[in-house]
């Protein structure tokens, strides 16, 4: 049984809907508006990247725009973007260790700690 998307015309909501068969449900309707005025989306889809692929990503220079060396958060930001191409799975275990990176720095300056430099990144574990 395919899970089709569906786009209403009126308030653009998108949602799904387990359909039995390959046919549309005869009374299918918005969950947001009620309209009956509905079109079928095209699905979006993931696909694996070989090992090759990932570094390849990696060595883009537009993985670095925006990276502000002296700032943990785009440090942070950086990193979890990183993360999300080299790991297929334990994403969420490296965004979270990355967070609490971030609350630490954050914590140490508040303490009258680092005064912004290069050196919160070295700190990190980054640099």
């Amino acid at each position: 049984m395919p899970i089709y998307e569906y786009v209403c015309q009126d308030c653009e909501a998108r949602f799904q809907r387990l359909v039995r068969g390959f046919q549309d449900p005869a009374e299918l309707i918005c969950p947001r508006c009620k309209s009956l005025e509905l079109r079928r989306a095209v699905s979006r889809f993931a696909t694996p990247k070989s090992e090759e692929a990932r570094m390849e990503a990696l060595a883009d220079p537009s993985m670095f725009a925006g990276l502000d060396e002296n700032d943990p958060k785009s440090i942070a930001k950086w990193a979890k973007k990183m993360g999300k191409e080299m790991m297929d799975e334990g994403g969420e275990d490296w965004e979270s260790m990355v967070e609490q990176m971030v609350e630490e720095e954050e914590g140490k300056k508040g303490e009258g700690g680092k005064d912004g430099s290069a050196a919160q990144a070295t700190d990190l574990g980054w640099g």
